[in-house]
């Protein structure tokens, strides 16, 4: 015998909601009204809820983040499409709104279950109403990011809000066009350019300069590795407090300068950590240029042992957010100021200043 799940004592459907994977929730939460409050009862509370957008389309992602693992949840699935045959349309109550679609079944191996196809012409009202949908869902202060691996959409974007973080998986990207979407998305904690950028350099007024955390990860052209990215401007412009360079080919001497501009105290006021790391293969030689600084060796005294980082400023997935700098080099500002510690190789630089 079948039971009706709407007819079930609340108790029991939440318990039966607990059992099911989330986008098998987020489908049930479109049915009526009714299903979407018994939905709202699981009080789900993701840290993060990701809007990836591809080249047609937008995917929702939740994800549970603690100290200890990380669980991605593909939450939903929308493609805009030219065209739905009539007798496949279906009205849908999204957000508020009162939209056609058609729901495709997608194979088990696909990471969600089911397409929403959705008319192109329609996709603004889609995309804001699938925004209030998520948040009549996640009712808690879950942190939204932006993952772009198109750049069809990026005007678009512009209709969700609170963007705290982005991230960028792309050929290329104009310096141009990214000063625009930090002007459409301000107040943003970190950003990850995993792309070329290409077009005008970067100035010290610019957005991207003043982004609390910033990844670059260099991008491959054919056999070489290419950083894809204006290095000096940015290392040189930066006002923020962390700074990540990601297999990429940096110059010793840019950091010379960080160094011996935050020493003297004339910029970088805000920094924390610095990181950059070379292509595998690739060494940059530092002694020469790193002789003129007077590095002394850490005492155990002057400043704690390891080095705390912040998993929210920039998300990516780092081995630790813990730090040990018992092997580093210690330097001081000038005039009794902050101190901090600095690791060297022809692989890698790393820069900690301590509060």
């Amino acid at each position: 015998m079948s039971l009706s799940f709407p007819k079930l004592p609340s108790v029991v459907q939440l318990e039966v909601l607990k059992q099911l994977e989330l986008q098998q929730v987020f489908m049930l939460s479109l049915c009526s009204e009714k299903m979407k409050r018994v939905v709202q009862y699981l009080i789900m509370k993701p840290t993060n809820l990701v809007y990836k957008f591809l080249d047609n389309g937008v995917s929702v992602v939740a994800i549970y983040d603690n100290s200890h693992n990380r669980i991605d949840h593909y939450f939903a699935n929308v493609e805009f499409v030219a065209a739905i045959p009539s007798d496949q349309m279906k009205p849908m109550k999204l957000g508020g709104n009162t939209i056609s679609y058609r729901c495709i079944e997608e194979a088990p191996k696909k990471k969600c279950s089911h397409t929403l196809h959705y008319f192109a012409p329609e996709e603004v009202t889609v995309l804001e109403s699938l925004q209030r949908h998520m948040k009549d869902l996640f009712r808690f202060d879950t942190r939204v990011q932006l993952l772009f691996n198109s750049l069809n959409c990026i005007n678009m974007s512009r209709i969700i809000n609170d963007v705290r973080d982005t991230d960028f998986i792309l050929e290329k990207l104009d310096t141009e066009q990214l000063e625009n979407y930090l002007t459409i998305h301000p107040g943003q904690d970190s950003l990850v350019l995993e792309t070329k950028l290409t077009g005008p350099l970067l100035r010290s007024d610019s957005k991207l300069c003043s982004i609390k955390g910033i990844a670059v990860q260099g991008t491959r052209d054919g056999d070489h590795r290419n950083p894809g990215l204006h290095f000096s401007e940015l290392i040189n412009n930066f006002g923020g407090e962390y700074l990540f360079f990601i297999d990429v080919v940096y110059d010793v001497n840019d950091w010379a300068q960080l160094i011996r501009r935050w020493k003297s105290k004339e910029a970088y006021h805000n920094l924390k950590y610095v990181d950059t790391t070379a292509p595998t293969g690739v060494s940059i030689p530092f002694e020469h240029t790193m002789q003129q600084f007077d590095f002394v060796e850490w005492d155990g005294q002057r400043r704690p042992r390891t080095f705390n980082l912040d998993p929210k400023i920039v998300f990516l997935k780092l081995d630790s957010s813990e730090e040990d700098c018992s092997e580093w080099m210690d330097i001081q500002q000038d005039g009794g100021g902050k101190w901090a510690s600095v690791m060297l190789s022809q692989k890698s630089i790393y820069f900690a200043v301590w509060d």
